[in-house]
């Protein structure tokens, strides 16, 4: 069933944007890792931050396929550490914004680099009329639908 891409966006950036913690795993295409972390969000592209020499991190340089799950929400995504000092300051804010306590506890650390996660695709599972069903925004084809 086709569903309207724009809506399907819409209630997911409010979700994003409602969240604190998202569940991260990484591989280097051998190991795998999952762990909880804080996110902030522009739209559905998400925002993290770690560094490049944590284990995640080195996964991330090796393998930038990754997948993160909160609630009901299943996404596929791509990662990368990015150096565009404006991504970097626009995910500052954010995090100021959202962690008022956790930015002024980390203030004096450095900026750990941050990580880009440019979303692929989206699962929704849902439970509508007494079915199972799940919501896709699959940004890579342009799609919203039920399955």
């Amino acid at each position: 069933m086709k569903l309207d891409f724009n809506l399907l966006s819409n209630e997911i950036v409010k979700t994003l944007e409602k969240i604190e913690t998202i569940v991260l795993a990484t591989s280097d295409c051998g190991h795998l890792t999952a762990r909880t972390m804080n996110l902030v969000n522009n739209g559905l592209t998400i925002y993290l931050q770690t560094g490049k020499n944590s284990e995640k991190g080195k996964q991330i340089i090796k393998n930038p396929n990754v997948a993160m799950a909160i609630d009901n929400i299943q996404i596929e995504a791509n990662a990368i550490f990015t150096d565009d000092v404006d991504e970097i300051k626009l995910c500052s804010t954010k995090f100021k914004e959202k962690f008022p306590r956790l930015y002024k506890k980390y203030a004096d650390f450095p900026e750990e680099p941050t990580v880009i996660c440019e979303p692929i695709k989206f699962k929704l599972y849902k439970y509508l009329d007494g079915k199972l069903c799940f919501d896709v925004l699959d940004i890579k084809e342009n799609k919203a639908y039920r399955i």
